[in-house]
């Protein structure tokens, strides 16, 4: 939704109500709507409204004057006009908000206000400026009272985008775009000539270096030409014999030539020398090295073997204490078995012992086990009473049934746990089927009051305590306010009472019964809500085959709707009342006619 008019967007919020305008979802398919409430509302705990898009023509929203003929008290135009949006939201905004019958004023309507109110009060609702103008008709006086409030800022309608800018933005893009297109073009142009003219200047510079190398090298010739000359100036006035010099010139030259080919050949012996030596020197650093090595990993291994052979005889030390001990043990042992057997070891054990002696387990782990293995029997070898074995074979008969009864009864446990909790889930599920569809029809009776509510199944923190389950109802009432669950003291008389017949004619769908009553349930209503509830009870009883409803009332609404299949029974009694067997409608009906024809 787009507002055409960024300054009209406050004029919107405070129309719209906030679960209209941010919480609410169209849909055009109840199923879509159904599945759409289960998935975000119930199983992701979503604050939202949803509602089905009316099926209605948009050229069936007409106002009831053009605005050509309230011009002149200052309105620019119906809130229709600035809004943009797609067809179904606008449907949906004049059948619920009436945005075509809603003019928007400007500061004129504001400063002529009482002068235009005589002709504009028919409109119900305008707005100026700055105010919210709300103009009714009281039912029983017929008189006209107002109400104002002062409209604030916008909150969410902030950004807004103005169609004829974008289009005159969008022309003006277009025609940088063509200049643009058509500089890039000339500056291509001339980026061409540009090479053209920087091609040519290299050449010239080019050229131009040539041609100073050329000046260069002539003046270094000349500079030469000058010196030589000078040089040939000064040779010829000293007259002197360069042959002669020249001789004695190569005489010493030659003679500084052999010196020095006799010292580099020493110089080439000494060098070969060196190099000998550099390499013996640097193969006995590395043998030296090598040895270094092995010299201290020979005195790491010495006192390593050093440490192992004191362990070593330590450990043979103590060993041979130890079986020293044992011969001695075994020897005192043996004497004391000999003696308790009667047995003369001078002359051998009997036969039979030295096969005993050979079944023994050869590994001293093995003969400590059967020796106190033997010890465990001996100790336990001593006289019971048959009675105790007797019942203590009984307990264990009696403890293995009770294992097997224990393991049957867990068993059947398990089963009925099982079944308790398949028997739950679907009782819950059941229950937030029946829930939820009492929910859409709760929903939506509440949007015809242009109102919010919904249902929920109130679940304990303890899903056992089937005591605690209970129904949720939570109402909205006031715009921008946010779902409260409905109490005894949260809610006032009248909101309450419109809470309870709603949901009451919510369930009616649920259940079957010859007839309803219901009694004096519009007492604390508005007139307002009042005459929704009646028509939303009529259109609920009398449109469908429903049961028979009686609505008890002391009072009843001016110009109610009443359906062909709805009759109003008016009971008279009191004292002051003719009692019912004295009644004669005929007597009534000609007294009335009397009246008539003596009044004209």
């Amino acid at each position: 939704m787009n507002i055409k008019l960024q300054e009209a967007a406050k004029y919107v919020e405070n129309l719209i109500p906030y679960r209209d305008l941010v919480q609410m979802f169209l849909f055009e398919n109840s199923d879509d709507m159904h599945l759409f409430l289960s998935e975000v509302r119930d199983r992701l705990n979503l604050i939202v409204n949803a509602a089905m898009i009316p099926r209605k023509s948009l050229n069936s929203f007409s106002p009831f004057r053009t605005i050509e003929e309230i011009k002149k008290f200052g309105f620019r135009s119906y809130m229709r006009e600035v809004i943009d949006a797609p067809e179904p939201i606008l449907i949906y905004l004049c059948l619920y908000h009436n945005i075509h019958q809603v003019p928007l004023g400007t500061e004129q309507t504001q400063k002529n206000l009482s002068q235009y109110l005589p002709s504009i009060q028919e409109l119900g609702r305008i707005y100026t400026s700055t105010h919210l103008y709300t103009f009714s008709k009281s039912r029983y006086t017929n008189k006209i009272s107002s109400s104002s409030a002062e409209v604030s800022d916008s909150f969410w309608l902030t950004s807004s985008l103005d169609q004829s800018k974008l289009n005159y933005y969008e022309g003006r893009e277009a025609e940088i775009k063509t200049k643009l297109k058509n500089l890039e073009a000339n500056l291509q142009q001339i980026m061409g000539e540009k090479q053209k003219i920087e091609k040519m200047m290299e050449n010239y510079r080019s050229e131009l270096g040539k041609l100073r190398e050329r000046k260069y090298h002539i003046d270094n010739l000349k500079k030469k030409l000058d010196q030589k000359q000078s040089v040939y100036k000064s040779l010829a006035a000293q007259n002197t014999d360069l042959t002669s010099e020249a001789r004695n010139i190569l005489l010493k030259v030659s003679e500084f030539s052999k010196k020095k080919s006799k010292i580099f050949a020493d110089y080439v012996k000494v060098a070969k020398n060196l190099v000998i030596l550099t390499k013996d020197k640097a193969i006995c650093v590395y043998q030296d090295a090598l040895y270094q090595n092995e010299k201290l990993r020979l005195e790491n291994d010495y006192r390593t073997y050093i440490s192992l052979k004191q362990e070593i005889e330590t450990n043979l030390e103590q060993a041979k204490s130890l079986t020293q001990q044992a011969r001695e043990e075994a020897k005192s042992t043996l004497e004391t078995a000999s003696k308790m057997n009667e047995i003369n070891l001078e002359n051998g054990l009997p036969q039979n012992y030295k096969e005993n002696f050979s079944k023994l387990p050869d590994s001293v782990e093995s003969l400590n086990s059967e020796i106190n293995q033997c010890q465990i029997i001996a100790q336990c070898a001593y006289d019971v009473d048959e009675k105790v074995i007797q019942e203590f074979e009984n307990r264990k008969k009696r403890i293995s049934q009770l294992q097997r009864d224990l393991e049957k009864k867990n068993k059947k446990l398990v089963d009925h746990q099982n079944n308790y909790e398949n028997m739950k889930n679907n009782w819950l599920q059941r229950v937030d089927e029946m829930i939820d569809g009492i929910n859409v029809k709760f929903s939506a009776l509440f949007m015809q009051l242009k109102c919010a509510g919904e249902i929920g199944l109130s679940r304990p923190d303890n899903s056992e305590e089937f005591s605690k389950y209970g129904i949720c109802i939570k109402v909205s009432f006031r715009t921008g306010e946010k779902l409260q669950e409905l109490t005894a003291w949260q809610q006032s008389g009248g909101e309450k009472s419109v809470s309870t017949m709603l949901y009451m004619i919510a369930l009616q769908e649920m259940t079957r019964c010859p007839f309803r009553v219901v009694d004096e349930i519009n007492q604390g209503m508005d007139p307002v809500n009042e005459r929704k509830v009646f028509d939303i009870i009529v259109q609920n009883s009398c449109s469908k085959k429903q049961a028979q409803y009686f609505l008890l009332t002391p009072k009843l609404l001016p110009d109610l709707a009443f359906d062909d299949k709805t009759n109003v029974i008016c009971v008279f009694n009191g004292p002051e009342n003719l009692p019912h067997s004295k009644y004669n409608l005929k007597e009534f009906l000609k007294r009335r006619k009397a009246l008539n024809e003596k009044n004209f």
